[in-house]
């Protein structure tokens, strides 16, 4: 007799406290999934809980560095969807959710999930953008530098300057002494023949 009344108080207390324990909004779903790895790009986060979700609950998104990321979050039933605005970098991330569900408990958890995304083709033609660029100009120094090479002074096997030769055109010199000695010398020579030839000239005629 007393064997039945006490499995009967047993009962009811696992009833009560039963009924009260899994009425709470536990997590049941996530997408992405607790200690996921990414190889894609994450358009958004999907919690699921047991039951509907009241108007205050939410969650937040934080890197390695618990910097938080910005996003919206919205309630579907007992979702919460938030759309992330642009792809997330590779590395670790986490989730901290906070909810209330329609037995008005406060719950809150976390889970966490890293971004491995391997090297894109665009990524890949961006870095032989880059590198095709850095050639060219690479190529632009080199040619700049031969035209300065080629218009610069020459130089020699002994490492002296070699003047690039250019032509001038001889300035007209003034006249020297000596340009005016001959011609005078021929004159007065002339001219001491042509009197003596005249003086003999007038003896002979005297």
């Amino acid at each position: 007799m007393m064997f039945n009344k006490i499995s009967l108080i047993t009962a009811l207390l696992f009833f009560l406290l039963g009924t009260n324990v899994f009425a709470h909004s536990h997590l049941e779903d996530s997408s992405p999934k607790d200690g996921a790895v990414l190889t894609e790009s994450l358009k958004e986060i999907t919690l699921t809980f047991e039951t509907n979700l009241e108007p205050t609950s939410t969650f937040t998104l934080a890197d390695a560095n618990h910097a938080s990321i910005p996003l919206p979050v919205e309630i579907k039933g007992d979702e919460l969807v938030g759309v992330l605005p642009e792809d997330l970098a590779n590395g670790s991330y986490s989730i901290h959710w906070k909810i209330i569900g329609t037995d008005g408990h406060p719950l809150e958890g976390d889970l966490s999930f890293t971004v491995q995304l391997p090297e894109t083709n665009s990524s890949a033609s961006q870095v032989s953008s880059a590198d095709s660029a850095t050639k060219k100009e690479a190529q632009t120094s080199t040619e700049e530098a031969k035209l300065t090479d080629t218009a610069s002074p020459s130089k020699s096997t002994d490492g002296k300057e070699q003047a690039a030769s250019v032509p001038t055109t001889a300035s007209p010199s003034e006249p020297s002494f000596k340009d005016y000695v001959i011609p005078f010398s021929v004159a007065f020579i002339i001219i001491v023949g042509l009197g003596s030839y005249w003086l003999i000239f007038r003896r002979k005629h005297a």
